[in-house]
C-alpha cells in the first residue's frame, strides 16, 4: 500500500474528508472528529453500513456476517487491497484503524464518483435553464445515466429496453435543440429590434426649424421651471420655519409636561407623608382633577402639534419630490436638444443637480449647483440668435440655388433645342451630298467609257503624228475631267 496510512496529518485529513461527508449525506447516527480517531465497533459498524447502502440498498440483510459482507463487497468493488476479516472485528485498535480509514477514505470518493457520474434519472425532457454551461452541465448528466442505463440492459441482453433508452435520449437531446432554437430565434428578434432601433435613430434626424422651435419651447418650459423653483424655495422655506415653531412649541410643552408630572409625583409623596383632614383631602383631589385635566390638554396639544408637524413634514417631502421631477424634466430637455456638448465646449455646465443642504441658501445657484438667470437663460438666448442667423444664411441659400437650378434648366433645354436643329441640318447635307456623288460618279463613268473608245479609235489609226496629236487631245481632256472630277469632291466636301 503505497499510501501513508500511519502518518498523522494524512489520517487527519482522511478523518475530516470523511466527517464532512457523513453530514452532508444525513448520516443519523452522532459523530465527531474525535469519535472518528478511535471509533468503536458498533460506530464503525454503522458507519460502513451507512456507506455501502449508498452502493447497494440491500447491504446487511443477515444472510451474511458483516465482517465477511463487507470484505466481499470491497472486493467486489475494485478495492486494491485486501480487508482483512481480523482487523474488522477490531476496527478501533491502533494498529488496525490507519488501514480501515484508508479503505473507508476510498470508498468514500468512490460514492462521490458514483453519485456524481450516475446521478438519479430526471424525467425525459429539457427543462428551464439559465445559460448555455448549464444546459452543458444538465446534458453530461443526462448522457453518463443513459450510459450506465444502457450499459447495463446490453450486459443484460434487453434490446428494447436499449431501444428505449436510445430514444429517449434523442428525445432529451430534440427537446435541447428546440430550446436553443428558440433562444436563437429571440436573440435573432431582439437583434433585428436593435438594428432597426439604430436605423431609426440614425435616420431620425429632424429638420433644423422643428428643433428651433422645440429649443424655444424648452427654454419657456425653462423659465417657468426657474419660476416655479423660486416659489418652491419660498414654500420650503416657510414649511421649515412653521417645523422649527412647531418643534420649539412641542419641546416648550414636554418640559411643562415634565414639570407637572414631576409635581405630581412631589404631590403624591407629600400626601404619603403627612396627616390629611377631610378638607385637605377634598381640596387635594380638586387641584388633582385639575392637575390632570392640565395634563390631558397637554397631552391633546402635544398631539396636534405632532400632527401638524407631520403633515409640514410631508409637504416639504412633495415640494421636494416635485422639484426633482422638474429638474429630471429640465435634464430630459436638455439631452433632447443635445446641448450639453455645445455648451460644455464655452466651459458651461448644463447640468442640474438638486443640493438638499443648501435649501436655506438665499443663493439659488448653489440649490441645483447652476445659475439659471445668470449664465443658463444668457446661453440658451445665444444660442437661439445663432440659430435664427444659421436658418436665415440656409434659407438665402437655398432660395439662390434653386434660382441657379432653374436657370441651369432652361440653358440646358435650349441648347438641345439648339443641337437638334443642328443635327437635322447634318442629316440633310449629308443626303444632298451623297444625291451629287452619285451624280458625280454616273458622269465619271460616262467620260470614262468615251475615253476608253478614244483610245481603241486611236489603237487603229496608222498615222503616228496624227495619232500622236490624237492622244495628246486625249490626254487633255482626261486631265480635264480629273479636274472636273476633284473639283466636284471638293464642292461637295464643302
Amino acid at each position: 500500500d503505497p499510501r501513508p496510512v500511519t502518518d498523522k496529518l494524512y489520517q487527519q485529513d482522511c478523518i475530516k474528508d470523511l466527517f464532512s461527508f457523513l453530514q452532508k449525506s444525513g448520516y443519523e447516527h452522532p459523530i465527531s472528529h474525535k469519535s472518528l480517531s478511535r471509533p468503536s465497533g458498533k460506530d464503525f459498524s454503522n458507519i460502513v453500513t451507512f456507506m455501502l447502502r449508498r452502493v447497494d440498498p440491500s447491504f446487511q440483510d443477515g444472510t451474511l456476517k458483516i465482517e465477511d459482507e463487507i470484505a466481499m463487497n470491497f472486493k467486489a468493488m475494485g478495492y486494491p487491497f485486501s480487508v482483512s476479516k481480523t482487523a474488522l472485528v477490531a476496527a478501533g485498535s491502533p494498529h488496525t484503524w490507519p488501514t480501515l480509514l484508508a479503505a473507508l477514505t476510498w470508498l468514500m470518493k468512490r460514492i462521490q464518483c458514483m453519485e456524481y457520474l450516475i446521478p438519479v434519472v430526471e424525467e425525459n425532457n429539457s427543462g428551464e435553464f439559465d445559460s448555455v454551461e448549464e444546459l452543458e452541465s444538465k446534458t453530461d448528466t443526462y448522457f453518463f445515466s443513459y450510459l450506465s442505463a444502457s450499459y447495463t440492459a446490453f450486459l443484460k441482453g434487453d434490446e428494447k429496453l436499449r431501444e428505449e433508452l436510445e430514444m429517449g435520449l434523442a428525445d432529451r437531446l430534440e427537446g435541447d435543440d428546440n430550446i436553443l432554437m428558440q433562444d436563437i430565434e429571440q436573440m435573432t428578434d431582439k437583434n433585428a429590434a436593435i438594428v432597426e432601433k439604430m436605423n431609426n435613430l440614425g435616420m431620425g434626424e429632424k429638420d433644423l426649424e422643428e428643433l428651433v422651435q422645440k429649443r424655444d419651447s424648452y427654454a419657456t418650459d425653462l423659465e417657468q421651471f426657474h419660476d416655479l423653483i423660486h416659489q418652491m424655495d419660498q414654500h420650503v422655506a416657510t414649511l421649515k420655519n412653521k417645523k422649527n415653531n412647531q418643534s420649539e412649541e412641542l419641546e416648550e410643552t414636554s418640559k411643562s409636561l415634565a414639570k407637572i408630572v414631576s409635581k405630581v409625583q412631589q404631590l403624591k409623596g407629600s400626601i404619603g407623608n403627612q396627616e390629611l383632614s377631610l378638607d385637605d383631602v377634598q381640596k387635594m383631589q380638586n387641584e388633582r382633577k385639575g392637575v390632570e385635566e392640565a395634563i390631558e390638554r397637554a397631552l391633546a396639544l402635544r398631539d396636534q402639534r405632532r400632527s401638524a408637524l407631520w403633515e409640514i413634514e410631508s409637504e416639504v417631502d412633495k415640494s421636494w419630490s416635485d422639484l426633482e421631477s422638474f429638474v429630471s424634466d429640465y435634464s430630459s430637455n436638455v439631452g433632447d436638444l443635445k446641448l450639453v456638448p455645445i455648451v460644455s465646449s464655452k466651459g458651461i455646465e448644463m447640468e442640474a443637480v438638486v443640493n438638499k443642504d443648501a435649501v436655506l441658501d438665499p443663493n439659488l445657484s448653489k440649490l441645483l449647483d447652476i445659475d439659471l438667470p445668470g449664465i443658463i437663460q444668457p446661453t440658451l438666448t445665444s444660442c437661439h440668435e445663432e440659430y435664427c442667423s444659421l436658418i436665415s444664411d440656409s434659407k438665402w441659400k437655398y432660395q439662390e440655388a434653386l434660382d441657379k437650378l432653374e436657370r441651369s434648366e432652361e440653358e440646358f433645354t435650349e441648347a438641345l433645342e439648339r443641337n437638334r436643329i443642328v443635327e437635322n441640318k447634318i442629316d440633310k447635307c449629308e443626303e444632298t451630298m451623297e444625291a451629287e456623288r452619285d451624280a458625280q460618279d454616273a458622269k465619271l463613268g460616262v467620260r470614262v467609257r468615251e475615253a476608253d473608245s478614244i483610245e481603241t479609235k486611236v489603237a487603229s489609226l496608222r498615222d503616228p503624228v496624227a495619232l500622236e496629236e490624237q492622244m495628246t487631245q486625249f490626254e487633255r481632256q482626261c486631265s480635264e475631267l480629273e479636274a472636273m472630277r476633284q473639283q466636284h469632291e471638293e464642292d461637295n466636301v464643302a
